[in-house]
């Protein structure tokens, strides 16, 4: 899910895949209530696939944990088959997420939260650790991905002189015809967590929601770096749906960290490719017919 670039940046692919461990240190009756509702909140879009119970015991490491050593973290997300590990715990007052990427074993994202210390750990576990899992989702900087045009067979189709795509939103009826989108890459640095104020999120290409059929939006596309960028996967976010994320779950969590935005420099109108795409015919046929041409003349 992490791949290294050649300027010791780390980038971001689709997450989709989740495993999330029993509360580690938290004998209190409502853990496992809090353990659930954290599952039905990663799971209520269809954004992810959360690992079941019965499959996590069956593969036997249904088990509370916390501190993962990269290696560990590895061979967990095998057993599993999951692209992200998320563990919590009570250490005294405070209660601990963590995130982690299943492939590297790197430390996706973490936060810490006080509890309150005149109310009772069980009467507050729920509420916190449901927070912090929206704070989690917040800090994910894309809502959904590009996905292949099942009729036409490729991920960008040309109708009309303009290019639409197919992007997966999940059950999310706030994204609407009229909305923007943006494809986006999402980069960071080692040395900490990837989703933090070392993130940095770049606009490769941008366009706009014209159609909502079920769990994918199809958008036309505007504006782009390169018709390369647009592919399978390709990780898709809706600024209308960001802000409304902020507005729900950052006057929970203040913890929550976006990271910094870009455009990219390259990036020019949808339109400019098919202006190329008509020279470079032009041209050919130009030299198609020239060739003709001295081929009559002898």
């Amino acid at each position: 899910m992490l791949s290294i670039t050649a300027h010791a940046e780390v980038k971001h692919s689709l997450l989709r895949r989740v495993a999330v461990f029993p509360i580690a240190e938290a004998n209190v009756s409502t853990s496992e209530e809090a353990w659930w509702q954290m599952r039905e909140n990663l799971t209520k879009d269809q954004r992810f696939f959360v690992a079941s119970r019965r499959f996590m015991i069956n593969r036997g490491v249904f088990q509370p944990r916390k501190v993962l050593k990269p290696a560990d973290v590895i061979i967990l997300a095998k057993i599993l088959d999951a692209q992200a590990l998320v563990v919590s715990y009570l250490q005294d007052r405070k209660f601990m997420m963590k995130v982690y990427d299943g492939e590297n074993g790197y430390l996706l994202w973490e936060t810490t939260t006080e509890l309150h210390p005149a109310i009772s750990v069980a009467d507050q576990l729920i509420r916190v650790s449901t927070q912090m899992i929206n704070s989690f989702v917040l800090a994910i900087p894309y809502q959904g991905f590009q996905v292949i045009d099942e009729l036409v067979g490729k991920p960008v189709r040309e109708q009309d002189q303009k290019k639409y795509a197919d992007v997966f939103i999940g059950n999310n009826r706030k994204i609407e015809v009229g909305d923007s989108a943006q494809w986006v890459e999402v980069t960071s640095d080692l040395g900490k967590a990837f989703f933090s104020d070392s993130t940095r999120v770049t606009v490769i290409a941008e366009g706009q929601v014209v159609e909502v059929k079920g769990d994918r939006a199809v958008i036309e596309i505007e504006k782009m770096r390169d018709m390369d960028d647009l592919k399978e996967n390709a990780l898709v976010r809706f600024p209308s749906e960001v802000r409304r994320l902020k507005d729900l779950y950052v006057s929970e969590d203040r913890s929550s960290n976006l990271g910094a935005e870009y455009l990219s420099g390259e990036i020019k109108d949808a339109a400019d490719f098919n202006k190329d795409h008509d020279k470079t015919s032009t041209a050919l046929a130009w030299i198609v017919n020239m060739a003709g041409f001295i081929l009559l003349a002898f």
